[in-house]
């Protein structure tokens, strides 16, 4: 269709993110992204030219996502009858918030995260949150992951740092936030961290 954003084909987990934006902002456009998040319609009193227009927008839905997969990756999901399962089939091998392996790899991205001093803050700063917040069962509470991404602060920075934003809120940080550092390991901090959540929970 003329006038459409143009879509680089999904070939893999790298260009997902892009992607799934883009096929989000064509369905929105040509009118049929509600398939994606509305069940059809059923029961009695529901017109021939409802049902109709349903399936119309389903097979065009369904279209869309199916021609912005390339010619590799396009087999594992054809057999897809409807827009909504070819999108979730998507999702589950390369969603993060589907995806519990990715996920937990992004986590662990994010204990070994260090910032770079050569490297713009804010930059490092929405990566380190990004990553942070895939961790799941339990997740982390804002301050939970301000604390976090403060104690990974350049010495000088994160010690006088009172206040952090996350997720486009103010999050004020108290020394037991910090997770003072020392001489273990960011695995062993998770622990004393999730110990000092629980006492303050039972408070």
């Amino acid at each position: 269709m003329e006038g459409l954003l143009k879509i680089k084909p999904l070939d893999g987990a790298d260009g997902y993110l892009r992607w799934k934006e883009s096929v989000l902002l064509r369905l929105n456009t040509v009118g049929v992204a509600h398939v994606l998040s509305k069940d059809p319609p059923s029961g009695d009193g529901v017109s021939r030219e409802t049902a109709e227009k349903w399936a119309r927008d389903d097979a065009m839905c369904r279209g869309h996502i199916l021609a912005t997969l390339s010619d590799r990756v396009l087999p594992d999901y054809v057999r897809h009858a409807t827009g909504r399962a070819v999108w979730d089939a998507v999702a589950r091998t390369y969603d993060l918030v589907w995806n519990p392996v990715e996920v937990e790899t992004m986590f662990l991205r994010f204990i070994r995260f260090q910032f770079e001093k050569d490297v713009d803050l804010l930059e490092q700063l929405a990566h380190a949150e990004a990553m942070a917040a895939t961790k799941q069962d339990p997740p982390l509470s804002d301050r939970e992951m301000a604390g976090w991404i403060c104690r990974k602060l350049p010495g000088d920075l994160g010690s006088r740092t009172r206040a952090l934003w996350v997720d486009g809120r103010m999050v004020r940080i108290n020394n037991a936030d910090r997770y003072q550092t020392d001489e273990s390991s960011d695995e062993e901090q998770e622990v004393k961290g999730r110990k000092g959540s629980q006492r303050r929970h039972r408070r």
